[in-house]
């Protein structure tokens, strides 16, 4: 290249070391007038800086605007169902200096650690800097296609979709699908890339490009294609092998030569020779280069990102992480990290001044783009038939399930089915619930215990086919909050099935449909504060016993942008000595990283199901199935937003709650083979009882402190009743239902409607909005909406609540009430009651559906003990408490925990009779034996060798001989107790593993050695065992809980004799008494309030149970450090009643050290202090 005479032969530069605020550096060579080789080195403003690189202010440009990245949310924008709201997120385009261009080789967080952009913000920034079309091209993914087309629609930015494929000699190429057809092609060859490769190692064959090769374009990729790497090497034979090879396949119309000029040292020699093939082969050239963040200063956050990815540190260029499977190709790749921060987003006017010599290079960048087509994604795909005619199939499935599942079938309930059946086979539905159908029936004929949630119960169909265990008929619920008449929604089909089997159902719709038919939708998880702090740190090199401690102390709300705050404002990180200065990128590059995809997984339960193809719509790939370790699942590319563009979706959710009730089941139906726990009545009184009287802990659904109050305060009498609890406080802090104000007006305080039809609606709920239903049918009545678009206006005053939304449009919804003849008061009142209903609600059937199954697990826990709480452990995480809470509260209600025993545990928790305090008497079912499972660091393969086992053992050594667990898997079940039925002493066993082991060794078969007899070695004599001290507290060490009695009850005599009482006691005490407790505080809740001040939420537990601890904010300010990390506390308060429901206000915490920890002299309990509720 010759500028004024002097030719320049290089041109680089290098970002330098940013973390310690180097800056960076550009070098020049070059031969001047003269014939001398010359060189120059300049440096750069740091990346820190706010200044340009050329002396000059960055331009501050639209695609700054915080608006421009789009927050992470639960659910996409709602279409506007009233006429009064217009859409503001169009970006209006400030930079249109200079030749328009189109960037080609954007990648997004889609590729996993080379780029911390996201998908929707790309075309916010093309529409910025008024760009006519906008490329994604992301590592072997799709999964940004539909984010990409929607916004650009939004944006009016053309959407050119594509990927970058890694080829076996290395190097990435740039596909784009030039039509329909070519995005076809694409999907089947990304799908191919993923499925006929190792997991997490895709890669691009030469045949499989040949196959899907049809309607693409091709880009070499510039410097991270494999020509720009043969130009780099001077391999030019190669070079023009690789050419010829590419001609063949697409012919030189479909072939662009990428340009990249990017500052690397080799960029200035490969363009030339990019020009010359260019010429020699009649192929054009476009201005390219990966973009891969927003500004220059942005690099530092892609760089870590980079180094997160690849398991690097700043200081290293490579990272420890594999490139390639062993099986794959070994070839020399080039670093994933660049030299520089010259990938970020650059505007028309930045592209002009970068390629100022080379204006048709920007030119070939237009003819790109209009040889695509705007729109080649597919449209929406269709079920298999589940029947020839599936509306008459459906007909005769409810017909016949009308009978089985109602006593009597009047005519008011004929007429309601009749009617949900005429809209559903309409809609064009009617296949949808055959499938569904299909699914449940099958479940049922396998013992799979299952239930509808969601809208799906507000039908009475669903009940008729059994998805449901809920009667819509008899609950009067809204249908049309299911399935609008207009079809605006589709309906949600969304059953709870047991977790243990949840992958036997996919299963089953797998072999059904077929393996290319049927896949899960994809999750995508993202950075957030704690993988935020985890992924800068690391790349830091701050060593990783800080980045854990910090880490696990970022809870209750704390967000990227609030954590260099959070370091001043809690007291558990203000207290812990940690430097700020030392975190200092964490918190700069916090807000860059926030929501940038991290990886891609199974999503927990959406599975998609299409008559055609998958892989014709979207890409398939592997994920672990997380139910095996060593199987894995398809899933497709797209999340469960996008998925909805083309795919009918079931979501095969899972409830613990059905795994509990199904483990009863499966124990109680041994004794009674007809008991069935869907027959059990939820109209016991008792069931109630127990609800309002706090007996709730291990209720799946109804354990929570705030469940539990909520149940004592409206004195839960039936399961509608237990329903407004579910839909009071499920739904969280953020919740819609004014509870407290529902449950005075349930107590007595006077209310009254302003119209007959409020009372109709909200009569049954004491005037209060509790159900999302509620405000569909205020809308429908008062506003004239159709079914269709009040469920669009509510969710939009959900989804939109921090823009106001449902200001916006109250002006509009008033008018149209009055219009219908409405008083201006009433319809004042109408458009509160909705508005005011902006947190997130429940729809009815879903409340009864989970007041269910807390009913039913009432029953179990009241009256089979045992049975239930045996289910219950073998269930978990199954509810809001862990093993040692559920363990506690069995013993509280009379049941003995039985150790794990080598000689009789196995993979599941056991019922077994034990002996009363008089040793001639045996309790029936008095006990539970834990399983192997509890046993920390105890392997499945060690598990199932003891299970299979001829049992008892014979001794310690026969034990070890026949198992062969390695030396800390031994260690384990000695100090648990789980060999104390082989030797009494565990220290013995332990001086004796070296021995056991050497024993083990020489009594194992083998081909060049007799098979002789050898007496076992002595076990070693006058060794003292543990005390009685360490051994509580080694088997607590080793399975996370107490087995004879909570630890605190060795503390009791202490404490009492200091004035403490139990939380048992605390729980008796009148309103306004004072004491002070002593116990293990867990579960700790720091839920967001009005003011921000801080309120901090724990149980604390002893051996008598649980008492609910609030601190107010000046009290966390002054304890909070021995709140969250002391293991015992000392907490002085008063006792506060709530409609007689007691609670403990804490005024002082004060760290409690036991005795028996100062006592023993192993290793101390490792239970969790507390197990964060993350905010």
């Amino acid at each position: 290249m010759q500028r004024d005479g002097v030719e320049v032969l290089a041109r680089w530069r290098l970002a330098g070391k940013w973390w310690e605020g180097e800056p960076p550096v550009e070098t020049v060579r070059w031969v001047d007038g003269k014939g001398i080789r010359r060189e120059s080195e300049r440096q750069l403003p740091a990346l820190a800086d706010p200044t340009q690189i050329n002396g000059r202010r960055e331009p501050q440009h639209a695609y700054e605007d915080a608006s421009i990245r789009p927050r992470k949310r639960r659910d996409e924008t709602v279409g506007k169902a009233c006429g009064s709201v217009k859409e503001t997120s169009v970006v209006r385009p400030r930079l249109t200096r200079g030749p328009a261009y189109v960037p080609l080789h954007i990648l997004s967080g889609y590729s996993y650690g080379r780029s911390i952009l996201l998908a929707n913000e790309v075309p916010r920034l093309a529409a910025a800097a008024g760009l006519p079309a906008v490329a994604l091209v992301d590592r072997f993914s799709l999964s940004g296609a539909v984010e990409l087309a929607k916004e650009c629609g939004k944006q009016g930015v053309k959407p050119l979709i594509g990927a970058s494929l890694e080829m076996p000699e290395g190097g990435e190429l740039v596909l784009i699908a030039q039509n329909a057809a070519g995005y076809v092609s694409l999907s089947r060859l990304v799908t191919e890339c993923h499925l006929a490769e190792p997991r997490r190692h895709p890669l691009c064959t030469w045949d499989r490009l040949a196959r899907h090769r049809d309607g693409l374009l091709c880009l070499t990729g510039g410097n991270v294609g494999p020509l720009d790497r043969l130009l780099a090497r001077k391999d030019f034979a190669g070079a023009d092998r690789l050419i010829n090879r590419l001609v063949d396949f697409f012919g030189s119309g479909r072939i662009f030569l990428e340009v990249e000029r990017s500052y690397l040292p080799w960029g200035i020699e490969v363009e030339r020779r990019l020009r010359e093939l260019g010429t020699r082969y009649g192929l054009a050239l476009v201005a390219g280069g990966a973009v891969t963040h927003r500004r220059r200063s942005h690099f530092p956050a892609q760089d870590v990102a980079v180094c997160a990815e690849t398991l690097a540190r700043v200081e290293e260029v490579l990272g420890r992480k594999p490139r390639r499977h062993p099986s794959q190709p070994d070839v020399c790749s080039a670093p994933l990290r660049s030299m520089n921060a010259e990938g970020f987003f650059r505007t028309s006017q930045e592209m002009a001044e970068l390629f100022a010599d080379a204006p048709d290079l920007l030119a070939g960048t237009l003819q790109v783009a209009e040889m695509c087509e705007p729109d080649v994604l597919p449209g929406p795909t269709r079920l298999p038939l589940a029947a020839p005619d599936p509306d008459r199939a459906l007909h005769q499935a409810v017909e016949s399930g009308l009978h089985e599942w109602h006593r009597h079938v009047s005519p008011a309930l004929r007429k309601r089915v009749a009617w949900e059946l005429e809209r559903i086979i309409r809609l064009g539905y009617a296949n949808h619930f055959l499938v569904a159908w299909d699914m449940c029936n099958w479940a049922r004929r396998e013992g799979i215990q299952f239930s509808g949630r969601g809208s799906v119960v507000d039908a009475a169909v669903s009940y008729c086919l059994g998805f449901s265990r809920i009667d819509a008929f008899e609950h009067c619920l809204h249908f049309d909050r299911f399935l609008p008449a207009d079809g605006t929604k589709q309906p949600d089909i969304d059953i709870d099935f047991e977790a243990s089997r949840r992958e036997d159902v996919r299963s089953y719709l797998t072999n059904k449909y077929g393996q290319g038919h049927v896949a899960t939708v994809a999750a995508m998880g993202s950075y957030r504060s704690r993988g935020i702090l985890r992924a800068v740190g690391k790349a830091l090199s701050i060593p990783e016993s800080t980045i854990g401690y910090v880490a696990k102390k970022i809870h209750g709300g704390v967000t990227p942008e609030t954590l260099y705050d959070a370091i001043q404002k809690r007291p558990e990180l203000r207290e812990s000595n940690i430097s700020r200065e030392r975190f200092q990128w964490v918190f700069k590059l916090a807000e860059l990283l926030r929501d940038v995809p991290t990886n891609i997984r199974a999503h927990s339960s959406g599975v998609v199901i299409s008559e055609t193809p998958l892989t014709d719509t979207v890409p398939l790939m592997w994920s672990g199935s997380g139910e095996d370790e060593s199987g894995f699942i398809q899933i497709i590319q797209w999340d469960k937003r996008s998925a909805k563009r083309c795919f009918v979706k079931f979501d095969i959710l899972c409830l613990r709650g059905q795994d509990v009730l199904s483990g009863v089941q499966h124990r109680l139906v041994r004794e009674d083979a007809g008991f069935m726990v869907d027959k059990l009545s939820t109209d016991d009184p008792a069931i109630y009882r127990a609800m309002r009287s706090s007996q709730t802990v291990g209720i799946p659904q109804s354990a929570s402190p705030a469940m539990t109050q909520a149940h004592a305060r409206i004195k839960t009498g039936n399961l509608e009743d237990a329903s407004l609890v579910q839909a009071g406080i499920r739904p969280g802090v953020g919740g819609a239902v004014k509870l407290n104000t529902l449950i005075a007006r349930r107590h007595g305080e006077p209310y009254s409607f302003s119209h007959p039809d409020l009372e109709e609606i909200l009569g049954h709920t004491y005037g209060i909005v509790v159900f999302q239903e509620q405000v569909d049918q205020l809308l429908e009545r008062f506003c004239g909406l159709s079914g269709g678009e009040a469920e669009e206006i509510r969710e939009g005053i959900h989804e939109k609540r921090h823009h106001d939304f449902g200001l916006k449009i109250r002006q509009g919804l008033f008018e149209s009430t009055v219009a219908r003849g409405y008083p201006a008061q009433v319809a004042q009142e109408v458009i509160d009651l909705i508005v005011s209903f902006k947190g997130y609600g429940f729809a009815q059937g879903h409340a009864l559906a989970f007041a269910e199954i807390s009913a039913r697990s009432v029953y179990c826990q009241q009256n089979f003990p045992a049975d239930y709480f045996a289910a219950l452990l073998d269930a978990q995480p199954a509810g809001y408490y862990g093993p040692s809470t559920l363990v506690n509260e069995a013993r509280i209600r009379g049941l003995k925990v039985l150790p794990v025993d080598v000689d009789v545990s196995g993979h599941r928790v056991q019922v077994e009779d034990v002996r009363s305090e008089d040793p001639t008497m045996t309790i029936p079912k008095g006990g539970i034996r834990l399983d192997l499972g509890f046993v920390h660091g105890l392997s499945r393969s060690v598990r199932d060798r003891i299970v299979a086992a001829e049992r008892p053992f014979r001794s310690f050594f026969d034990f070890v001989v026949r198992i062969r667990p390695d030396s800390n898997e031994l260690e384990n079940l000695i100090l648990c107790g789980a060999l104390d039925g082989l030797h009494g002493n565990r220290r013995a066993m332990l001086w004796a593993m070296g021995s056991a082991f050497q024993y083990a060794r020489s009594v194992a078969p083998s081909p060049d050695r007799l098979p002789l007899e050898h007496p076992e070695p002595p076990m070693p004599l006058d060794v003292v065992d543990f005390n009685f001290s360490e051994k509580r507290l080694a088997e607590r060490g080793v399975l996370g809980l107490d087995i004879d009695q909570h630890l605190l009850a060795y503390e009791r005599e202490r404490i009492r004799a200091h004035g403490g009482i139990t939380a048992a006691e605390a729980r008796g005490l009148p309103h306004g008494a004072k004491g002070f407790i002593v116990g293990n505080p867990i579960r700790l809740r720091f839920p967001p309030t009005p003011t921000g001040k801080r309120v901090v939420f724990f149980d604390l537990e002893d051996e008598s149970g649980l008492m609910n601890v609030t601190c107010f904010d000046d009290v966390y300010q002054r304890y909070g450090h021995a709140i969250v990390l002391s293991q015992y506390a000392t907490v002085r308060g008063v006792i506060q009643r709530r409609n007689d429901y007691p609670a403990f206000l804490a005024s002082a915490v004060i760290p409690y050290h036991p005795l028996i920890l100062a006592e023993s002299v192993t290793r101390r309990g490792t239970l969790k202090t507390a197990d964060f509720l993350v905010g």
